[in-house]
């Protein structure tokens, strides 16, 4: 966490102290009143809702030394340091960047248009067998949540995974200029925010942003399996390395077993081979822990420290979170949605040995001209799959019920809801013990209620 003196809180951040004395040393950051600790210094950050200037006595009450402010507040005790700014958040930004800069760890940067999250995860869970090592929490990949994650290093951590996430081109150049990453990971090149951007290429060129910001010395694991990548290689000036389910590349998956409650392979990869069990399902997930390879043996991991890491993985919430309720097997794959990443969800459930299928598919977001094609290519892909029922939540999942049709399922197979509350009810008429059910839509849809009736 950052511990300095109120003195170098405004070098850096070319503030002005109001009141108090320069020699008061903060132990930490806070943005949210209600999570102050003693030693924090609370920075009062202004949004569309809320503003944190209305809760800085609260902040003072809880153990705030110091005050971060974008105007003169009233009320706050003579002896606490207030540090005036004209930007709180951008102060908090140039904060987290020298906290970075005093930690010489590697930090991978993680992003891509899905499996962010997880590949993070499985990148810690390798790291973390040799090094101490700080991982984005939950998805704090914005620029809010990225300085917060670079705040939170510490001096016994030894290495670091961020996650990066992106709606428009430039906010990865700004994240990576915070982070200095030592090595980049890119997961895929896919359809999320399509609507912004207005093309896959642009998406591309945002996502390879990061490469611009490794040196030399440092690394880059692209997927090998995406052309965008292959033809944006050439942005990073360190060794990049690709990794593939398809062959040709630096790292490589072969003979995928699906097995209870996870998957394994045999992997090749520069200077060796061998087999790697993965505790959660789906190739996809295969994809994304060869990432986590090429990572640990770039830092200097053996292969056999690798596995024991991979072995351990746990996935975030709501990211392919396998349930078991009254005789169900409920796949909980909720956080988000796109095309691409609806299909993988969907491959996971064929891959499932028991039971009926059953897929509970929401509205995808950010699709813009894709919108209407992608929403009926995973309604085909479930079909393909198997389903016994396809239910459809959303008034643009009407695409993904016709797809469900055009791509051989009956009229009694594919219902189509307005809301969560009739899918719920749609599917009390279906399921029974032994069902596997996969539930997931983008964030706008909160399908975990559904999941919570379902548990």
């Amino acid at each position: 966490m950052l511990t300095c003196t109120i003195k170098e809180i405004i070098t850096v951040t070319e503030g002005t102290l109001l009141q108090g004395t320069p020699d008061v040393l903060v132990d930490g950051v806070a943005t949210d009143s209600r999570k102050v600790k003693s030693g924090d210094i609370f920075v009062a950050l202004q949004g569309q809702q809320v503003d944190g200037h209305d809760f800085i006595q609260k902040a003072v009450e809880l153990g705030a030394v110091a005050l971060l402010v974008a105007h003169r507040v009233e009320t706050v005790p003579a002896t606490v340091p207030v540090i005036q700014v004209t930007n709180t958040l951008q102060a908090l930004q140039e904060l987290a960047a020298y906290n970075r800069l005093r930690k010489a760890i590697p930090v991978v940067a993680i992003t891509g248009s899905n499996g962010k999250t997880s590949t993070k995860d499985m990148i810690a869970a390798v790291l973390q067998i040799r090094y101490h090592t700080l991982k984005t929490e939950a998805n704090y990949n914005n620029e809010l949540g990225l300085p917060l994650t670079l705040l939170n290093l510490q001096q016994e951590h030894q290495a670091a995974v961020v996650e990066m996430g992106m709606r428009g081109s430039g906010e990865i150049d700004f994240l990576a200029g915070l982070a200095k990453p030592t090595g980049a990971v890119i997961t895929t090149i896919g359809e999320a925010h399509l609507e912004r951007l207005g093309s896959v290429h642009n998406i591309a060129l945002a996502k390879t942003e990061v490469l611009e910001h490794i040196r030399e010395e440092g690394f880059a694991l692209l997927n090998g399996d995406s052309p965008w990548l292959r033809e944006l290689a050439t942005r990073c000036r360190g060794k990049v390395w690709f990794y593939s389910l398809q062959g040709n590349a630096d790292i490589v998956a072969h003979n995928i077993r699906p097995e209870e409650g996870g998957v394994r392979y045999e992997v090749t990869y520069p200077g060796g081979a061998g087999e790697i069990y993965l505790p959660v399902p789906g190739s996809h997930n295969v994809m994304n822990s060869l990432a986590a390879i090429g990572v640990g043996l770039q830092l200097g991991l053996t292969f056999e420290e690798i596995t024991r890491g991979l072995a351990q993985v746990a996935l975030s919430h709501m990211r392919l979170e396998i349930l078991q309720s009254h005789g169900m097997t409920i796949i909980n794959d909720t956080y988000n949605a796109s095309p691409s990443s609806t299909k993988a969800a969907i491959g996971v459930l064929q891959e499932t040995n028991r039971g009926r299928k059953i897929a509970v598919l929401g509205n995808m977001y950010e699709l813009g001209a894709m919108e209407e094609v992608g929403h009926r290519e995973v309604g085909e892909a479930a079909a393909r799959a198997g389903v016994d029922h396809l239910i459809a939540v959303g008034n643009l999942a009407q695409w993904i019920a016709a797809g469900g049709i055009t791509g051989g399922l009956t009229q009694e197979q594919v219902h189509h809801c307005e809301d969560n509350s009739q899918a719920i009810a749609v599917l009390r008429t279906i399921i029974k013990s032994g069902d596997t059910i996969l539930v997931k839509g983008s964030r706008g849809m909160t399908m975990e209620q559904i999941v919570k009736e379902l548990t």
